[in-house]
């Protein structure tokens, strides 16, 4: 996982066309930031060069625009190649019965390709265009119909050919994962582990989405965590295992038990899910071995000179964790 893609996620899940956040803010994010940063040339918007950090808000579809005299950054929408913004980013917000409508018709258009039949798609699109979202325009529909796209191969799979995923969602995202859900009959079955941090992000948000419904046992996890090779080594974690964890925090980090900094722009507490026994030294990927914790907390435990008396009286204070050794591991090539 890359130092920036905190950033990124965050800026996945903005609806609004315009965000500013304060460099001291992008730090909790991020980790500590250089001094380049009190730069415009930081920020500018130059795809290829530091690609690694301008992908994050350039492939979320925003422009970054430097305020030194406020120290913050804002973040707007950039057009489209039409030259117009995102249909969909509109003064009206998405109600669940809109996307439910599109979430509905897209299954009409998958049903048919795993049949192996053909639907044309101009004339649903006008049928549900007249008849069930009336004031929505063309544009509109098709961004939608291309995050339903993003959010199936995201949840592993497979989607409609004909619209390309669109990983842009905005902050409908867990409303529309929660349709997916519902209309695909995901309910009674579990999310399946992935290396991938957006796979997995969005795993963790269907995930939440089943335990909101029915709280049953704790998932069991996985004791031998496969690491899989790709240009850098990761690991495939559970997604039910960090969204049991993070309901267990009821919004407050474990760690230091202080509130999330701050909410995510769909209103659930920003924290992240840390293995008390790392995964590089063979710690498992259940519920025993994490906590959900603070930004700062989070790196504290990864990088402070105290981290392992943290980690001690974590281990006492939150029963059922549990103290893993550590041991060897290897990886799936």
């Amino acid at each position: 996982m890359g130092r920036y893609d905190s950033l990124g996620r965050l800026l996945a899940d903005v609806e609004e066309n315009e965000i500013t956040i304060s460099l001291t803010d992008i730090a909790t994010l991020v980790g500590p930031l250089p001094p380049e940063a009190e730069r415009n040339q930081f920020w500018a918007n130059v795809r290829g060069h530091h690609h690694a950090r301008r992908r994050q808000w350039l492939e979320n579809g925003f422009h970054a625009f430097f305020d030194r005299a406020g120290s913050r950054v804002r973040f707007v929408r950039a057009a489209n190649g039409d030259g117009d913004l995102d249909a969909d980013r509109s003064d009206k917000p998405w109600t669940d019965n809109e996307l439910r409508i599109c979430a509905e018709a897209y299954r009409r258009l998958w049903d048919a390709e795993q049949r192996g039949d053909r639907m044309n798609k101009s004339a649903l699109r006008r049928e549900v265009l007249e008849a069930d979202l009336i004031g929505r325009v063309k544009g509109s529909y098709e961004f939608r119909m291309q995050n339903i796209s993003a959010l199936l191969d995201e949840l592993g799979l497979p989607f409609v050919r004909g619209y390309l995923p669109r990983k842009n969602v905005g902050g409908v995202k867990g409303r529309l994962v929660a349709i997916i859900n519902d209309i695909w009959n995901r309910n009674g079955m579990l999310e399946t582990p992935t290396a991938d941090p957006e796979e997995l992000a969005t795993r963790v948000v269907a995930a939440l989405d089943k335990l909101s419904t029915a709280i049953g046992r704790p998932p069991s996890g996985t004791a031998d965590v496969p690491r899989v090779a790709a240009l850098s080594n990761r690991f495939a974690r559970d997604p039910n295992v960090i969204a049991w964890v993070l309901q267990r925090a009821d919004g407050h980090c474990e760690a230091c038990s202080e509130k999330a900094p701050f909410n995510r722009s769909d209103g659930t507490p920003f924290l992240e899910v840390h293995h008390l026994r790392p995964l590089s030294e063979g710690g498992p990927d259940i519920v025993a071995n994490t906590i959900a914790a603070c930004p700062n907390c989070h790196r504290r435990l990864h990088h402070g000179p105290d981290r392992q008396q943290i980690r001690r009286s974590i281990l006492k204070r939150i029963p059922g964790l549990v103290d893993h050794p550590k041991r060897e591991i290897g990886f799936l090539s």
